[in-house]
């Protein structure tokens, strides 16, 4: 009876254990932007989380990369670039770091607040020096830093009306005369501007 208990006793021990390390292993998981000790330059990297866990479970610690944007050329380095995702793993990941460029801008379109970057809603895009938007997890992670420095912020909607225009111009119809802004966005007419002449 004593005997059961113990393994009773052990058992749930390692379960706890288990489900410990699940969850703060769980802050790991995809997509993660780090500084190349190698090159000081962006680098995309996925942490092998489960194999990280089942590590864990027996006591050992053994945090690798399972993914790299260097890799298979630089497959074989001390993958010293772990060090940054250990010390604060919510500031490496890529959502993270799009919601907090995304949080308090308006769309260069519309003027609409852009709503939080969340992976279960719509993704708001970003409008590049070529006037071309995209959705921001579409760009490749270890490029992000620079698109985000060089582009501007649209609201999914405005970028899925702004995609269908570029994809299938003959099926627009342009009013040239409401597109006033800086860069041919939609902008509130001035208050003294003549409306056109058919307005009522």
């Amino acid at each position: 009876m004593v005997g059961i208990i113990l393994i009773a006793c052990a058992t749930l021990l390692l379960l706890g254990y288990a489900i410990r390390q699940t969850v703060k292993l769980q802050g790991y998981q995809g997509k993660m932007l780090v500084t190349c000790p190698e090159t000081g330059k962006p680098a995309a990297v996925k942490v092998a989380t489960w194999r990280a866990i089942l590590a864990g479970l027996v006591g050992q610690h053994h945090v690798r990369l399972c993914a790299c944007s260097r890799w298979p050329e630089r497959e074989g380095c001390d993958q010293d670039c772990l060090c940054q995702i250990e010390a604060n793993p919510e500031a490496h990941k890529a959502w993270t770091i799009a919601a907090k460029w995304f949080e308090g801008k308006k769309c260069v379109y519309c003027g609409a607040g852009i709503s939080s970057v969340k992976p279960l809603e719509h993704r708001p895009a970003l409008l590049n020096v070529e006037r071309e938007t995209r959705q921001w997890d579409q760009i490749p992670t270890e490029e992000l830093p620079e698109a985000l420095w060089a582009s501007q912020p649209v609201c999914w909607s405005c970028h899925v009306a702004e995609t269908f225009k570029r994809e299938f111009p003959d099926r627009v119809t342009y009013r040239p005369w409401k597109r006033s802004g800086p860069i041919g966005e939609y902008a509130a007419q001035a208050e003294n501007q003549q409306a056109p002449p058919n307005a009522k």
